[in-house]
């Protein structure tokens, strides 16, 4: 369309057209000549012509005006002078045929860009692109075409989306600081890119672009992407469905092993093929103090003569720090919280308390003199610490072996081997069994065997040339070597019976192989401690006694005694009484008048005092035995029995009885005084009344 018929159209708003609408009008073709300002005469037509347009739009608003629509679509990004449509498309058939001389054409509003992006054709209606299109700008264009006849066309253009933009990240690199020390499971995140594309050309996810020598790692990748997590109703709405963009760690991270990772986000839309856009990462792993100091050495062994000045030089340890800064800064000192004297006997100091580290070097000195007669040998324990605000420890132990230089008499090292490492060895030992081992030393030696020496840190320099004797044990034991210079076991040479020998007094010979020999002895006290192997023993086998049946419950009837040879005061020695049933012999005749047969005695546990527990009856038990068991407390115990016979003493405590309660008789009326016509018999249960306890009774003259 001409810029003179746009102007043409601008100036006859005023005249009665919809405001903010612009006209084109047929036979606008955009000559010079159309423009206000031209010739005169055209100037005149046009401008009466417009009024007459003006008029005639106005009017055909009315009711009475025929509306047609028509939707038009083009894609963006075609090249211009593209056919788009035709404006005859929206009228009816029979219309189209109709319609000649062309059409009047409206835009929107002033600052329409419809006649800037199309060239439409006033006469013939036809519609094509003025330039490329961009939909980013603008996706759509309307405007009212009318024609002589009063049809209305109003046509709606818009412009078709085309993968013609790649996802774009704000930036094309990013750099993220992360603690080696971050929980898997932290996320990180990460700005989302953006596509001005719409529908399945806009942005359809992000993918991870894993390094090449990642499949080389069994332990699988260290992130993975998290997007498009569902938004919570407090959380601010997202400019992308799929955003919040998330970097998500698998697995710890290790400064140590890997200390950058470099990562590469691609975002993708649906276009086919897809575009894509890239975010570079430079993931730098932040150093935490997670690593301790690492002794180059386990343990460190050194020598130093006992004659060595303050200052000497001894050995030097040196450790390592893997991390970073401060946090890989090491510093050594020397743990001062040591037993004293744990090299040798007479120590009072610590073996601290004899060197000094260098912090920084970790240079190992003498501090204090040395003596190798009050302490042959040393251990220190090394602390290397580092820098960090909660510091990583690592110990060494350094082994110093302080070379003799002066004449010393052996030495003689116990160390027993039985419970609870007391000079003493059970009864029920075997013969082999070690009862003690034996380390014999001198500080004086051969310097030829000086290096070798000093390898076993237990012993002295003149360890290898000294010889060992026992004296004493009567053959109950003997020395055996170790397998090792110096060392030797007292081991059972013969069975042991406490009972017989508690106690040995054994003497230790050392003698080394100077000019002339020393010697040194040590006396040794052991004591054989007690095994239960004795079982209790009664004084006697049968105890017999006896009980009056009117004896009270409580009265004590009889002792039994036992004794145990194991060693007094132990529980092998200490016994406890106890009575076994046996089957209790009653009277079958008193046990029904009575009632009462069963256990009528009890033995106190500790003396062995054997008393009733409830009244006696002779009459239904005229004897009881009674077994006794001695028992002791050992570990399994050991026990013995005895027998008690008791005999139970009779009173007169029953009244006679008849053995009927009533008699019948038959007397004749003549018979003479003193006949004797019936006999009645009573029995007493006590013993001594009679024959028998039997009492015969006769009635008395004149009671009948």
């Amino acid at each position: 369309m001409s810029p003179s018929g746009r102007r043409m159209g601008e100036g006859r708003q005023q005249l009665g057209a919809p405001a903010g609408k612009r006209l084109l009008l047929p036979g606008s073709r955009g000559s010079p000549s159309g423009l206000p300002g031209g010739g005169g005469g055209a100037r005149a037509q046009r401008f009466l012509l417009g009024l007459f347009v003006h008029a005639w739009l106005w009017a055909a608003s009315g009711s009475s005006a025929q509306v047609f629509n028509l939707s038009l679509s083009v894609d963006e990004g075609l090249p211009p002078d593209t056919l788009v449509g035709d404006i005859r498309a929206g009228l009816p058939a029979t219309q189209q045929q109709q319609e000649g001389g062309g059409f009047f054409l409206s835009e929107d509003s002033d600052d329409s860009p419809l006649l800037d992006d199309f060239h439409v054709h006033p006469d013939t209606g036809i519609i094509r692109t003025a330039r490329r299109l961009d939909r980013e700008r603008r996706d759509h264009y309307s405007f009212v075409a009318a024609t002589l006849l009063g049809a209305v066309v109003q046509v709606e253009i818009r412009v078709n989306d085309v993968n013609d933009h790649s996802p774009r990240f704000p930036r094309d690199s990013l750099q993220l600081d992360v603690s080696e020390l971050s929980p898997p499971g932290t996320a990180f995140r990460l700005p989302g890119a953006q596509d001005p594309d719409a529908g399945l050309f806009s942005i359809q996810g992000y993918t991870l672009v894993q390094p090449s020598d990642l499949s080389e790692d069994p332990a699988g990748p260290f992130f993975q992407l998290r997007y498009g997590a569902p938004v919570s109703p407090k959380s601010p709405p997202s400019s992308s469905p799929l955003e919040p963009l998330d970097l998500v760690l698998l697995r710890r991270l290790d400064r140590e092993a890997v200390a950058a990772h470099e990562l590469q986000i691609e975002a993708w839309d649906g276009g086919r093929p897809r575009r894509t856009g890239s975010l570079q990462v430079d993931l730098r792993v932040l150093d935490e103090n997670d690593n301790p100091p690492v002794f180059e050495q386990s343990e460190y062994r050194a020598t130093v003569r006992e004659d060595a000045l303050p200052g000497a030089e001894v050995c030097r340890v040196r450790a390592t720090d893997r991390d970073l800064g401060p946090n890989g800064h090491v510093r050594y000192r020397i743990r001062s919280r040591q037993a004293p004297g744990t090299g040798g006997s007479g120590g009072t100091l610590g073996d601290a308390a004899y060197f000094a580290v260098e912090e920084m070097s970790g240079v190992v000195r003498v501090q204090r003199p040395l003596d190798c007669e009050a302490q042959a040998w040393h251990q220190l324990v090394v602390e290397a610490r580092d820098g960090g605000a909660e510091p990583e420890v690592a110990t060494v132990r350094v082994s110093i072996a302080v070379l003799d230089v002066n004449d010393n008499w052996p030495a003689i090292h116990l160390l027993f081997l039985t419970e609870g490492g007391a000079a003493r060895v059970s009864e029920g030992a075997r013969v082999g069994d070690y009862v003690a081992r034996v380390s014999v030393s001198d500080a004086d030696g051969d310097p030829e065997k000086a290096e070798e020496a000093v390898g076993e840190l237990g012993m002295g320099l003149g360890g290898g040339s000294i010889s060992l004797a026992l004296e004493g044990g009567e053959g109950a034991f003997a020395l055996r070597s170790g397998g090792s210079s110096g060392v030797f076991f007292l081991c059972v040479e013969g069975p042991l019976d406490r009972e017989s020998r508690d106690l040995y007094d054994l003497r230790l010979v050392a003698t080394d192989a100077g000019t002339p020999p020393l010697s040194t002895e040590e006396t040794l006290l052991l004591r054989i401690s007690d095994l239960n192997d004795q079982p209790p023993l009664f004084s006697q086998e049968h105890y017999r006694a006896s009980v009056s049946e009117a004896a009270a419950p409580g009265t004590a009837v009889v002792c039994v005694s036992a004794s145990d040879e194991d060693e007094p005061g132990t529980d092998h020695a200490r016994l406890r009484y106890a009575l076994v049933p046996l089957p209790a012999r009653c009277n079958p005749e008193a046990l029904r008048a009575t009632a009462e047969c069963g256990p009528s005695f009890s033995i106190d546990p500790e003396i062995g005092v054997i008393s009733t527990t409830r009244s006696l009856d002779r009459e239904v038990q005229e004897a009881v035995e009674l077994r006794v068991v001695a028992q002791d407390l050992g570990e399994p115990p050991l026990s013995a029995t005895c027998l008690v016979s008791i005999t139970v003493g009779d009173v007169n405590d029953n009244e006679p009885i008849f053995l009927k309660q009533v008699y019948n008789a038959t007397l004749l009326e003549h018979a003479p005084v003193g006949h004797c016509f019936l006999q009645v018999s009573a029995s007493g249960l006590s013993g001594g009344l009679g024959r028998d306890g039997e009492v015969v009774s006769k009635y008395k003259e004149g009671e009948l």
